[in-house]
């Protein structure tokens, strides 16, 4: 059996956000009406200053 863990693109999605945002310090996030169904709320949890 695989040890591979599956996941919802969207949550894939910004769990990525705020890996990249860990080692790059020039990643930001803008986004409109869909942070609930992209998930970046994670990131703007995670860094709200670089939310918009």
């Amino acid at each position: 059996m695989s040890d591979v863990k599956k996941y919802a693109t969207r949550e894939g999605y910004g769990a990525g956000l705020v890996a990249l945002a860990k080692k790059h310090d020039n990643i930001v996030v803008l986004d409109a009406d869909l942070a609930a169904a992209t998930k970046t709320g994670m990131f703007k949890k995670e860094y709200p200053e670089k939310h918009i």
